[in-house]
């Protein structure tokens, strides 16, 4: 996967491209400003059919956005079909990003695609103090981080309704106080912890299904 010149795509082509993902659309709606910002510390990155985006064992803050193509999470059993595939507007790599930990998987381009566009922002810069976005903005990056963990969870409870975890996510806390507040931003923090390491505890206990939806 390389990097590429944002100028090679010219500012319409990159907002029609980042339009497709629901966290940009929601920034560009509630403030310009701040999408603009975004967009300038937004990278994209270009890797062809067959290309490796995430290599198991690699270790960064980036959080991930498909803006174009389809990708492939591998299994580590050499041979063994994708655990599942990334498609267009979908986030990828949270966990890794939340814990500190290193990617889980292999993660390339599909044969079926010619190429892939991916976005990538850096992770410090929402969870910092110094952050450079308003709290509106760090809290619309939580609540996309929160819900698809979330979204993930809750694809496992309904095919193992029985699992022991599944109390575990019915015991998570969820925040009650004023919306918009600070205090929301760090429940939100704790929040996305719990659940990302809730979901590596289950990813670890369902390694060997193929069929096991997981992020890395």
């Amino acid at each position: 996967m390389e990097k590429a010149d944002n100028n090679d795509y010219g500012q319409e082509r990159i907002r029609q491209l980042l339009s497709g993902v629901p966290f940009f659309n929601e920034i560009f709606r509630d403030d310009a400003g701040q999408f603009y910002l975004l967009e300038s510390n937004t990278r994209l990155w270009l890797a062809g059919s067959g290309d490796e985006v995430i290599r198991a064992g690699d270790v960064d803050s980036a959080l991930y956005f498909l803006l174009r193509g389809q990708l492939e999470v591998l299994d580590d059993a050499h041979g063994q079909p994708p655990r599942y595939y990334v498609s267009p507007g979908e986030v990828f790599g949270t966990l890794s990003m939340l814990l500190g930990t290193p990617r889980s998987a292999d993660i390339r381009v599909s044969e079926n695609s010619r190429e892939a566009v991916i976005a990538s922002l850096d992770f410090n810069d929402f969870s910092e103090d110094d952050s450079p976005y308003t709290l509106a903005t760090r809290l619309a990056f939580y609540h996309m981080i929160v819900h698809h963990i979330r979204w993930t969870l809750e694809v496992k409870r309904m095919a193992e309704p029985d699992h022991e975890l599944v109390q575990s996510m019915r015991k998570l806390p969820v925040f009650n106080g004023e919306k918009g507040s600070e205090e929301e931003l760090e429940a939100l923090r704790i929040q996305a912890q719990g659940l990302a390491e809730l979901l590596c505890r289950w990813n670890e206990e369902g390694q060997g299904n193929t069929g096991a939806l997981q992020l890395t």
